[in-house]
């Protein structure tokens, strides 16, 4: 049996919301390193949780939380 495709949209409900950007956040801070590594670039990646918080990623570097 194959996967269902999700139609991609805004989570109404903020605890999911949360929950959704605390997972997927580990997924691309990980490809954003892996890139960075494979491809011998610098990265800068800078993205903001639903409650404001940003998180600074630098290429192969440790990850920032500001």
């Amino acid at each position: 049996m194959g996967r269902v495709k999700l139609k991609i949209k805004r989570l109404e409900n903020l605890s999911g919301r949360q929950v959704t950007y605390s997972k997927r956040r580990a997924g691309i801070l990980k490809k954003t390193k892996e890139l960075s590594i494979l491809c011998d670039i610098d990265i800068l990646l800078l993205m903001f949780s639903p409650t404001g918080k940003p998180t600074l990623c630098l290429g192969e570097q440790r990850f920032v939380s500001l």
